[in-house]
């Protein structure tokens, strides 16, 4: 992953999290992602692209700042991924359910945190 995409995921799921949860990358993310874009269905990879795309470029306009996502503060970033699930355009609200939803899958499959949450 470049440092773009890094600062999308660290935003959906920063370390430090509530709990003793661990961040995305310190759980592992990383590894989880790189299998991801080589074993998953092309088309999926194609989604998972075009949602860190989205993410980092056009969710900045959303709240009226100038993108890439990494140049805004923590709780803009914060408030610009919020604001891709509240797009009136289908397929920005889309881009961000898939972001969620590989990032989930890629988060709750590490042992760490399954060992946090007792799993």
């Amino acid at each position: 992953m470049n440092a773009r995409e890094r600062a999308v995921i660290d935003a959906l799921l920063p370390p430090g999290g509530p709990e003793g949860l661990p961040g995305a990358f310190e759980a592992g993310f990383e590894a989880f992602e790189e299998g991801f874009r080589r074993d998953a269905p092309f088309t999926m990879r194609l989604g998972w692209r075009a949602a860190l795309f989205v993410a980092a470029w056009i969710s900045p306009l959303l709240i009226r700042r100038l993108p890439p996502l990494d140049n805004l503060a923590e709780e803009e970033q914060t408030e610009a991924l919020e604001a891709l699930g509240k797009s009136r355009f289908y397929l920005v609200r889309q881009s961000s359910l898939l972001l969620k939803a590989v990032t989930s899958f890629g988060y709750g499959s590490t042992p760490a945190v399954r060992r946090v949450v007792g799993y």
